[in-house]
């Protein structure tokens, strides 16, 4: 086989490995713009927010060409506002001979408006790494529940807050709805994001958790923040 067809024929995968990428992105494009149109959201395959601006926290604000697309926006149960898109970054490296290479990395990200700025709290799934670092002096808040505390670390620069948004009921809703999901509040928003990229299913799902954490914030948890949620507030865990 000459040179010339082994150009011919690379040059021919290639160009079929980025129609099939070209031809299933169409696609998913397509089944996000469906789902959005049957929910009464919008579906937005560039985006139209600014988003990898907006957060400063992982997975935003690290490596370079970050970019968000595919958003979906609509409003969740009980009428909080939901954001739903893929987020991506690159990672350029060099290795000792001077040669560099370039690894992407892909998340699929949740974000919920909230009617006022919360303290920073992160809550994500505890595991062995955690734990080595809770034994370095990382330690994260324990509360009441062995079972809430061997699945989920929590990290906030207000003990009180974390404990007053964590409640006995909203453990056990965690426990129950949110084992594996990670997520956490900066300024005015909630923000859940795994690896990988979107899909619906997971959307519905994550969005439900998300609802069921901002409704199960206690009323005066929302008055010491300034905001009054009303009599018709769907909450619990006292006022």
């Amino acid at each position: 086989m000459t040179p010339f067809v082994v150009l011919v024929l690379a040059m021919t995968c290639v160009g079929l490995g980025v129609w099939w990428w070209q031809d299933k992105e169409k696609k998913r494009r397509a089944a996000f713009a469906s789902f959005a149109a049957a929910k009464g959201w919008t579906f937005a395959a560039h985006d139209p927010y600014s988003l990898e601006q907006r957060w400063s926290n992982s997975p935003f604000g690290r490596g370079d060409s970050r970019r968000a697309s595919n958003v979906l926006t609509g409003t969740a149960a009980n009428g909080w506002p939901l954001l739903a898109f893929d987020y991506r970054y690159t990672e350029s490296s060099s290795d000792a001979k001077g040669n560099r290479s370039t690894t992407t990395y892909n998340f699929a990200v949740c974000a919920m408006r909230l009617p006022c700025a919360m303290p920073g709290l992160h809550v994500g799934k505890e595991n062995m790494l955690t734990r080595i670092g809770s034994v370095m002096g990382f330690a994260d808040i324990e509360f009441e529940s062995d079972d809430f505390n061997r699945a989920f670390r929590v990290r906030c620069d207000d003990p009180k807050f974390a404990s007053d948004l964590l409640h006995p009921r909203a453990m056990e809703m965690l426990l129950q709805y949110g084992r594996g999901t990670e997520w956490r509040f900066e300024g005015a928003d909630m923000i859940s994001w795994r690896s990988g990229r979107t899909d619906l299913p997971d959307v519905l799902q994550r969005g439900d958790l998300m609802c069921r954490v901002m409704n199960s914030v206690p009323t005066f948890v929302w008055k010491d923040r300034g905001y009054d949620p009303g009599p018709q507030a769907h909450t619990y865990g006292g006022s």
